[in-house]
C-alpha cells in the first residue's frame, strides 16, 4: 500500500541556524563557489559545526535552491534512503508523483537504477539543485553507496550534492577529485579560531567571560564547537572553575560536563529532557500529548534560550531536535527510568506520531520497547511495500511468520533480490511452527522456489493470492515475477496463465508500471517460443507505454535491448545496431544484456574474434558463471575458439549433477547433445534431440526445437545416402516453424552442409512447401559467409554457368557440354552453393556483379 503523507516529515526540514551564529566568513566564502563543484564533503566529528556552516549558508542565500535531507540509522537501506530523497525533490520536481508510483512498485533492489535514471533524466531539464545530506555516515549499506556513486557519476552539472559526515564516504570520489568538482572541507578548518571562539561566547551564548577566561577554554576544547559549548555551560551554571584537572576532552570529560548541567536544572526541567529525548523532532502540541500537559511551548523557549543543544528545525512551526551529544546522555538518562514509565512513553510516543502520520517514527517508537505485534500492525496497514519491509529486519521472525501474508510477501521480496538465505530461514521457521507442515498453497510454492524443484502451481495457490489482504499493486507484482519464474522453468503455460490475472488486475488499476512488468514479460516468453512477430508488437506497444508516461523513460533501454533480440534472430543485423546505438550512451544499459546482444551481432557479423573477447567480459559477471546461465553463453564459445573446451568439460559436469536434482533446461540439452557429439557419443546426442524435439514440439517453443532439428540434420548429415529421406523431413520441419516469424539465427550456428541439403529440398520437395515457406527457403540459401574463395568454381562449373547465362534448359547444357542430366543438376547445385543463390536469375546476377562471368 502506498503510505499517505499527511506532514512534511522533520527529516526533509533545513535546521535554522541560533540567532547570533559566528558568521564564519572562510567557509562562506568557500561555500559560495558551492555550484563550481558537483560534490562537496564537509567532514567532522560531532558538535563540530558542519550543520551550522551549511544552515547559516543556506539562510544567507535564499536565492539559491536547496534541498535538506537529514538521516538516521533507519536509512541505511536503498529504498528508504531513496525515499527520503525522492520526498526532498518534490518542491522542485512536478512529475514527481511519477517516480513515486514507479518506486512503490519495485520488488528488487537492481530495479531502483530505474528509478535513478528517471529522476537524472527529469533533474538534467531543471535549474540548479543542491542537495545537501546531513549525517552521511549512517551510510554503510553497499547498495545505497552504489547509487549515490551512479547519481553523481550520471546526473548533470547541474545537481550538486553536500555531504555532512563525520567519516569518509564509502564509495569512490576520485574522478571528482581528479577533475577539480570536489570540495572537502575538514575538521580542522571546522574548528574555532581563539577569535570565534571568543565572539561565540560572548555574542552566541551571551556569556560575559574575560577574554583570557575564553582563551583557556577554547584551548581546552581545541576548536571543537561542541566541546566548548559544554564547558562553557558547565560554567554558567557552576561558578568554580570546572576546566580545573581536566587535560583532555574525551568522552569521559564530555558524560561529566553534561551530566554537571542537566544536575544544575530544575527538576521540572530535567524531567522534560529526559523524557522528550526518545523523539526524534519536537514541537509544542507532541510534546503536550506525550507529557500529559498544556503549557510545554514556555518551557521548549525556555530551554532553548540556555543553549541547551536545540537544535531549531522549523521556526515558523516551533519544531526541534536535540544534537546528537546532548540526546544520547539524555537517553542513557531516560534510560535509568523504569520500565513500565519508560514502555507508557514509547507507545504514547508512537501514537502521537501515527496521529500526526508520520508512520516511521511510530514504527521506530514500537520497536525500541520490542512491541513486535503492533509494529507489524502498523507495517500491515501503512507499509506494504519494500520502504515499510526495511523495518521487518527489526522484528523476530518468529513473530513475522505469525502474519502469513506478510510472511509471504517478505519471503517473495528477498528471493526478487537472491537472498535465497534469508528466504530459508523464514521457511523453516514457518514449518518448524507446524510441526513440519503447513496449510497454505503458497508457502509450499515458496519451498519448491527455494529448493528448485518442480513447481506445482494450481488453483488454490492461486485462490490464496487472491484472498490476500494487500493492494492489487501488490498482488500484480507477485504474478509478474512468479511468471519469470515459471518461465524460466519451461511451465510457459503458467507462466501465461499468472501474466493473464495480472493483466486483469492491471485493467482495474490502470498502472503503467505494471503494464509495463506485464508486457516486459510476455515479451521473454513469446521470443524463447519464437512468436517473434507477436514480440515485436509488444515492444511496440511498450514504446508507446513508455511514451505516453515520460517518468519511464528510464525503461526505453530495456526496450531497445530486448527488441535487438528479435532483430538478431531475424538477422537485421543493420536494425539490431540502430537499436543498440540507443543503449550505448546510457551507462546504465551497459551490462550483460547489452553485451550479450553485442556478442551474437559481433558472431553473426563473422567477427569471432571480438565476439570473443565480448564473451570473456560476459564471463566476468556472476550470472554467467551460474549453472542456470551459463549454456546461453557456451553456446557461442563453442564456435569461436578451441579454449572453451575447459569449459565445456566442466558444463559436462555440471549437467549431470543438474540431470540429478532435476534442473535442466532445453537450452542445457541442446548444448551437452553438442558436447557430445564432439566427443563421438552420436547415439546419446540424438536421442537427447529427440527429447527436446518432444518437448519443444509439446510446447511449441519454436527456437529451440529447431536448433534440436538442425543439430541432428548435421550428425545424420554425415551418411547422406542413408538417412536422405529424414534429412529432407527434419529440414521441412525446420521451415515450417521457421518461415512464419522469419527465424534465421538458429541456421547460422550450422555446418555448410546445411546449404547443400537444403538445395536438395527446394529441388526434390519444392511442391511440399506452401508459397511463404519457398521464400523463406530461398532465404536461407542466401546465407553464409560471403568469403572470396567461396565464389571460386572448377572449370567445368564456369562451363556450365556460362552456357547457363544464355537461357539453355538443363537437357541443352548436357547436349552442349557432353554431359548427363544429373551431372548438369550437381553442377548447379554446386553453383548455387558456392554462390549464396537459390536459382539461375541470382546466380547468373552475382556471378556478373563478382566478374567470375562477363
Amino acid at each position: 500500500m502506498k503510505r499517505e503523507v499527511h506532514i512534511i516529515s522533520t527529516k526533509l526540514m533545513t535546521p535554522t541556524p541560533r540567532k547570533n551564529y559566528v558568521r564564519r566568513e572562510k567557509l562562506l566564502k568557500k561555500l559560495e563557489i558551492l555550484h563550481d563543484y558537483k560534490l562537496v564533503v564537509v567532514k567532522g566529528s560531532a558538535g563540530s559545526g558542519k550543520t551550522t556552516i551549511l544552515s547559516s549558508f543556506v539562510k544567507e542565500n535564499p536565492e539559491v535552491a536547496i534541498v535538506w535531507i537529514t538521516l538516521d540509522k533507519e536509512n541505511n537501506n536503498v529504498f528508504s534512503f531513496w525515499y527520503y530523497m525522492l520526498e526532498s525533490l518534490r518542491v522542485y520536481i512536478k512529475e514527481i508523483e511519477e517516480i513515486f508510483s514507479l518506486f512503490h512498485m519495485i520488488m528488487h533492489k537492481d530495479d531502483m537504477k530505474r528509478i535513478i535514471v528517471a529522476l537524472i533524466n527529469i533533474l538534467s531539464t531543471k535549474d540548479d539543485i543542491t542537495i545537501v545530506i546531513d549525517d552521511f555516515h549512517y551510510i554503510t549499506d553497499v547498495d545505497v553507496n552504489k547509487t549515490m556513486e551512479y547519481l553523481l557519476k550520471h546526473s548533470s552539472e547541474n545537481i550538486h550534492i553536500v555531504l555532512l559526515t563525520r567519516e569518509e564516504p564509502n564509495f569512490y570520489v576520485g574522478d571528482f577529485l581528479i577533475s577539480g568538482r570536489l570540495l572537502e572541507i575538514g575538521e580542522e578548518e571546522l574548528r574555532f579560531s581563539a577569535d570565534e571562539g571568543f565572539q561565540f561566547i560572548r555574542y552566541t551564548l551571551k556569556m560575559d567571560l574575560k577574554h583570557e577566561v575564553v582563551h583557556d577554554m577554547n584551548m581546552l576544547a581545541e576548536g571543537w564547537i561542541g566541546g566548548l559549548q559544554l564547558i562553557a555551560l558547565a560554567r554558567s551554571y557552576h561558578k568554580n572553575d570546572c576546566m580545573q584537572n581536566m587535560k583532555v576532552l574525551n568522552k569521559y570529560m564530555i558524560a561529566y560536563l553534561s551530566k554537571e548541567i542537566l544536575e544544575a536544572l530544575e527538576e521540572e526541567e530535567q524531567d522534560f529532557l529526559v523524557k522528550t529525548s526518545i523523539l526524534s523532532y519536537f514541537n509544542e502540541e507532541i510534546c503536550d500529548e506525550l507529557l500529559g500537559k498544556k503549557d510545554t511551548k514556555e518551557m521548549i523557549i525556555r530551554l532553548f534560550q540556555k543553549h541547551l543543544f536545540m537544535i531549531n528545525i522549523d521556526e515558523d512551526r516551533g519544531i526541534y531536535r536535540y544534537h546528537a551529544i546532548f540526546q544520547q546522555f539524555l537517553q542513557h538518562c531516560f534510560g535509568q527510568l523504569e520500565i513500565g514509565v519508560q514502555k507508557e512513553l514509547r507507545l504514547r510516543a508512537a501514537e502521537v506520531y501515527e496521529r500526526s502520520g508520520d508512520f516511521e517514527e511510530c514504527i521506530k517508537q514500537l520497536l525500541e520497547m520490542q512491541c513486535y505485534e503492533a509494529a507489524l500492525r502498523k507495517i500491515e496497514n501503512h507499509g506494504q511495500n519494500p520502504q515499510g519491509w526495511s523495518y521487518l529486519r527489526h522484528i523476530p521472525l518468529t513473530c513475522i511468520v505469525q502474519n502469513k501474508e506478510m510472511a509471504f510477501q517478505l519471503i517473495f521480496y528477498h528471493y526478487c533480490n537472491m537472498e535465497f538465505e534469508q528466504c530459508t530461514e523464514i521457511l523453516n521457521i514457518v514449518y518448524e511452527g507446524e510441526s513440519g507442515h503447513h496449510p497454505w498453497k503458497v508457502f509450499e510454492f515458496c519451498k519448491a522456489l527455494i529448493e528448485e524443484e518442480n513447481l506445482q502451481l494450481d488453483v488454490l495457490f492461486i485462490n490464496e493470492i487472491e484472498d490476500m489482504d494487500i493492494s492489487d499493486v501488490t498482488k500484480a507484482i507477485i504474478y509478474v515475477e512468479l511468471s519469470f519464474f515459471l518461465w524460466f522453468q519451461e511451465r510457459i503455460k503458467d507462466a501465461l496463465y499468472v501474466l493473464d490475472k495480472a493483466s486483469m488486475l492491471e485493467k482495474r488499476m490502470k498502472n503503467p508500471y505494471v503494464k509495463m512488468g506485464i508486457l516486459s514479460s510476455l515479451c521473454q516468453i513469446k521470443e524463447e517460443l519464437g512468436d517473434l512477430k507477436e514480440c515485436e508488437r509488444l515492444y511496440n506497444q511498450l514504446f508507446e507505454v513508455i511514451e505516453q508516461h515520460s517518468f519511464l523513460s528510464a525503461l526505453t533501454v530495456t526496450c531497445h535491448i530486448g527488441i535487438t533480440g528479435i532483430y538478431l534472430k531475424r538477422l537485421q543485423l543493420e536494425k539490431a545496431e540502430k537499436s543498440l546505438q540507443h543503449v550505448q550512451g546510457d551507462e546504465a544499459a551497459l551490462g550483460k544484456a547489452y553485451l550479450y546482444n553485442v556478442m551474437e551481432l559481433q558472431f553473426l557479423k563473422g567477427d569471432k574474434r571480438q565476439a570473443k573477447e565480448t564473451i570473456q567480459k560476459l564471463q566476468t559477471f556472476d550470472a554467467y558463471q551460474n549453472e542456470l546461465f551459463i549454456s546461453s553463453l557456451l553456446k557461442y564459445a563453442i564456435h569461436v575458439d578451441e579454449e572453451y573446451v575447459q569449459q565445456l568439460d566442466q558444463f559436462a559436469v555440471m549437467y549431470q549433477q543438474k540431470k540429478e536434482k532435476k534442473k535442466l533446461r532445453n537450452e542445457d540439452k541442446i548444448l551437452y547433445a553438442q558436447i557430445l557429439l564432439q566427443k563421438g557419443n552420436i547415439q546419446e546426442s540424438l536421442q537427447l534431440l529427440d527429447e527436446i524435439a518432444e518437448f519443444t514440439r509439446k510446447h511449441k517453443m519454436k527456437v529451440l526445437l529447431i536448433e534440436a532439428l538442425l543439430l541432428k540434420v548435421l550428425i545424420l548429415g554425415n551418411d547422406m545416402q542413408k538417412h536422405k529421406r529424414e534429412l529432407l523431413n527434419l529440414l521441412r520441419e525446420a521451415v515450417h516453424y521457421s518461415y512464419e516469424n522469419h527465424i534465421l539465427l538458429p541456421y547460422t550456428r550450422t555446418d555448410k552442409q546445411i546449404q547443400t541439403l537444403l538445395l536438395l529440398l527446394k529441388e526434390e520437395r519444392l511442391q511440399d512447401l506452401n508459397e511463404r515457406e519457398r521464400k523463406f527457403l530461398n532465404t536461407l540459401l542466401q546465407l553464409g559467409n560471403h568469403d572470396k574463395e567461396n565464389f571460386i568454381l572448377s572449370n567445368r562449373e564456369l562451363e556450365v554457368l556460362k552456357v547457363l547465362a544464355t537461357g539453355a534448359s538443363n537437357k541443352k547444357i548436357g547436349e552442349q557440354l557432353c554431359i548427363s542430366i544429373s551431372t548438369v543438376k550437381t553442377h548447379i547445385i554446386n553453383i548455387y552453393s558456392k554462390l549464396h543463390v537459390s536459382n539461375r536469375v541470382e546466380a547468373i546476377k552475382k556471378a556478373t556483379e563478382e566478374g567470375i562471368i562477363k
